[in-house]
């Protein structure tokens, strides 16, 4: 049996969609389908203003540049991220500064944050790890403290949230750093059915979320950024627009479009608008059979956390279980694990190799910080499959493949 990784969540509604859509429209931009698109995803997330743009990674360049960053200024960033986090930044000139992470989140860490800065430092670009926000209360203060700006990477993040009214025993729990509690694994999946409280991505002055292939909602390539800043979106939408006035020629509101600003072609087109909306309207199913995947994984891997942690749910957190994550306690038994996996068909995964270890994370300074956490995550994590379509016997086989191989570890 062959297991991948990821699979996406489509089926007979995604194929009629994008056959309606080829049938009825051009396939550019900013057409019914992607105007559709944008109040659906208004509607789930909360937020004013959605832009459809063709990745993840140009909506966080969309909102970097709106926020008028320019050479010489610093920003913080983890770096158990992909480049993408970055490249905004130093497409730029702008120095990223790597901070730590938090060991059990692999959020960034608040307190690393902080040590890192400086008066140069103009915003935080914060990374919701699988889904999960870590402590963003504290990195707001910050940001108001220290007048800087604050940017989500929500990539993995569609259909996940944080509320702070947290009851005191998901506080404890998480506080006495007690992950492989039954108590706390029961509160950590009914938490992921909340669907309370803010949605991540619009926690900042902007977020951009992904539909790349892999995500728990898909479309091949493309993504959205959102705010809730009125001049912040009108900016945007130039950028993406190729630095045109063409959104206001599309509303009525110009007679032409002229060059107005800078910017790029990042408008999603039509056709991949078109495949997002009905999984749009499944997002609760889709979260809800990740989550009962999630909750099979804990119960399977449970006997063995004298050598792993398992995922931990912060307090307040609804996640949609974008990543199911092992961290194991060395090298040498990921290795074993992840060989053995392969090995019967099931693709795990390592994740991120820290951008400050890369050779362009070097070449801006990386080498001089150093991120215990980070390196130690990079090294010992292992990214089990969990998408929607996963089937019972997929699952046993999993099961009874990863109990003989940990088996084995143990």
């Amino acid at each position: 049996m062959q297991i991948p990784l990821h699979r996406p969540f489509w089926g007979k509604k995604e194929e009629k969609a994008v056959v309606e859509a080829i049938r009825t429209t051009s396939g550019v931009g900013d057409g019914p389908y992607g105007l559709r698109l944008r109040e659906k995803l208004k509607k789930l997330t909360g937020a004013r203003f959605v832009l459809p743009v063709t990745s993840c990674t140009h909506g966080m360049e969309m909102a970097i540049a709106a926020l008028g960053v320019k050479a010489g200024d610093e920003v913080i960033i983890p770096s158990f991220t992909l480049s993408s986090t970055a490249l905004g930044f130093t497409n730029r000139g702008a120095k990223p500064v790597f901070a730590d992470i938090d060991p059990h989140t692999y959020c960034l860490d608040p307190d690393e944050v902080e040590k890192a800065i400086t008066k140069r430092t103009r915003g935080i670009m914060v990374v919701h790890y699988a889904g999960m926000a870590h402590k963003i209360e504290k990195i707001l203060g910050l940001a108001k403290k220290y007048h800087l700006w604050v940017v989500e990477d929500a990539a993995h993040c569609i259909g996940s949230y944080y509320h702070s009214s947290t009851n005191n025993e998901s506080v404890r729990i998480y506080e006495s750093k007690q992950p492989n509690n039954h108590s706390y694994i029961r509160h950590s999946i009914r938490n992921s059915l909340i669907h309370q409280g803010q949605h991540l991505g619009t926690f900042g002055d902007a977020g951009a979320f992904s539909f790349h292939g892999t995500k728990n909602i898909a479309c091949g390539e493309g993504g959205a950024v959102v705010t809730n800043d009125g001049k912040l979106a009108d900016k945007m939408e130039i950028y993406r627009a190729m630095g045109t006035n063409r959104p206001d020629f599309l509303r009525g509101k110009a007679s032409l479009y002229h060059w107005v600003g800078q910017g790029t072609s990042a408008m999603l087109s039509d056709i991949l608008a078109a495949l997002l909306l009905p999984q749009l309207d499944q997002i609760t199913k889709n979260t809800k059979l990740r989550c009962q995947i999630a909750s099979f994984y804990h119960k399977l891997f449970q006997p063995y956390t004298d050598f792993m942690q398992l995922p931990i749910v912060p307090p307040g957190v609804s996640p949609n279980w974008h990543i199911y994550a092992l961290k194991f306690r060395s090298v040498g038994l990921r290795k074993q694990f992840i060989r053995q996996m392969r090995k019967a068909g099931i693709e795990v995964s390592t994740h991120f190799v820290p951008l400050h270890t890369s050779p362009m994370g070097l070449r801006w300074g990386g080498g001089k910080r150093k991120l215990p956490v980070t390196e130690e995550v990079a090294e010992t994590l292992v990214r089990m499959p969990i998408y929607a379509g996963l089937t019972e016997k997929e699952l046993k086989y999993i099961a009874l493949t990863a109990r003989r191989v940990l088996e084995r570890i143990k």
